[in-house]
């Protein structure tokens, strides 16, 4: 579930409570707000309210780290009458579904590039810059950022999240991963933004990946109803489809037994050459090395990680097909957290989640009142807390390396609310939070299940 809040910009009036006239409010217009603004709401957060010129109205929350984002939407309408911008958002919250938010707020400032508003709900003043345009690059593509203004002379350039995509002070935009950010160009009339959404088009082949881990019926919704599938006594199934694409001719998907995605093969044509295919590869998982298959020839071996799992990528050159499919058999991310989630939720003693986890407590354990052992990927460490009455009121799962925020996400969602603090987030039944930490390179250290 997300929390979304409605963005506080969104108002204009031609004076405040106080009767004090404000500069040019007479000039302005409906018209103006038309349009996405955003807002910046603190380090790593940010909103964007798009005004639409039918009355209805979108808030999108954001929160960007260095690994990925997430995000939330509301949806309403939006009025402008007599300086006054009124809203109606149907929002969520935590614990709470459908629920509906009104505000007014009047204008502050409102420009062809600032808006600046101060809440007449409460007393709170805020402000955006308008979204002039958006770019679609690709990775490793760079452009340059250009306002079509000639009274717009940029003076300084940023990046919302310099993982996505970096800019230089001389405005030349670096797409370097999949995602969208924001480029920032600031000038003595105004601050402007692009929007900038980076994606690997010309290699797109290489985003089975997102595959991985998939039902079958999601499968469906993405490639359609056409294909010829085999389900095996043991309820396994394998699915093949023949796409329309110039560069892949055919994928096929084999599941476990509870009929997720676990192997992808897919077969390319002769329309993408194999230096092609492994320079995609390089970009975005960690090469290995190369080998020879005695019945497929020479094939490259690359890993990665997804959903907290590893994960092989091998390229085989002779039969000119990917082969993709993790690594290790048991989704260690899921059990603990499905464990953890039971536990936390409960009143357990120490001893009791010891036995639970084939830990033997020591003496040692039992006065400091937890016991730390060793857990296997993506993990490789929890540390087990109780208070001195003996029940379990804290987990801390340490990651192994390289492993995201984004990697997790997935599992999050699954049980757990965001709150006002990117970091944390609370449990569907509220006895306790779920927090995490990331170090200086965007990984992931740990997660910190902490009971009320």
């Amino acid at each position: 579930m997300a929390v979304v809040v409605a963005m506080t910009f969104m108002a204009a009036c031609s004076s405040d409570d106080d009767g004090y006239s404000v500069p040019g409010a007479e000039h302005f217009t409906r018209d103006m707000i038309i349009g996405e603004w955003y807002q910046p709401v603190g380090e790593g957060n940010y909103g964007i309210g798009h005004y639409m010129a039918d009355g209805t109205l979108t808030s999108t929350n954001v929160i960007a780290t260095k690994s990925g984002w997430s995000y939330s939407v509301s949806e309403g309408y939006w009025d402008y009458s007599d300086g006054i911008v009124s809203y109606v958002m149907n929002s969520q919250s935590i614990g709470l579904l459908n629920t509906t938010t009104k505000a007014d707020e009047q204008i502050i400032k409102l420009t062809k590039y600032e808006l600046q508003s101060s809440s007449l709900n409460m007393d709170l003043v805020s402000g955006g810059y308008r979204i002039v345009d958006t770019y679609q690059m690709n990775v490793g593509e760079t452009r340059q950022a250009i306002i079509n203004d000639s009274e717009f002379k940029p003076q300084e350039y940023s990046s919302v999240s310099y993982h996505v995509a970096g800019v230089d002070d001389e405005g030349t935009i670096e797409a370097r991963h999949l995602g969208t950010t924001y480029i920032l160009v600031k000038s003595s009339i105004g601050t402007a933004v692009i929007r900038v959404v980076v994606n690997d088009s010309a290699n797109a082949f290489d985003e089975v990946l997102q595959i991985l881990g998939l039902p079958l019926k999601a499968i469906t919704k993405e490639y359609g109803t056409t294909y010829i599938e085999k389900v095996k006594e043991d309820g396994t199934a394998v699915r093949h489809y023949n796409l329309p694409d110039d560069k892949v001719m055919d994928i096929r998907l084999e599941t476990d037994a509870g009929g997720y995605v676990n192997i992808i093969q897919q077969f390319f044509s002769n329309n993408i050459t194999p230096d092609e295919v492994r320079a995609a590869l390089s970009r975005k998982y960690d090469f290995q090395g190369s080998a020879v298959d005695e019945s497929e020839g020479p094939y490259s071996v690359y890993t990665t990680t997804w959903q907290c799992r590893r994960v092989n990528v091998l390229y085989f050159e002779k039969p000119h097909q990917l082969l993709v499919a993790f690594q290790d058999g048991h989704n260690y991310l899921a059990e603990y957290d499905d464990f953890f989630n039971y536990i936390l939720n409960r009143n357990f003693t120490l001893s009791e989640v010891a036995d639970k986890m084939n830990y033997t407590l020591t003496d040692a354990d039992k006065s400091r009142f937890g016991f730390t052992t060793r857990a296997p990927y993506p993990f490789y460490r929890v540390d087990v807390m109780s208070n001195p009455q003996g029940y379990v009121y804290s987990a801390k799962l340490y990651f192994d390396d390289h492993v995201t925020f984004h990697d997790t996400e997935y599992y999050i969602n699954r049980y757990y609310y965001p709150t006002s603090y990117q970091d944390t987030f609370f449990s569907l039944q509220y006895s306790y939070v779920l927090q995490y930490q990331e170090s200086e390179d965007g990984y992931l250290q740990f997660f910190l299940y902490t009971k009320f």
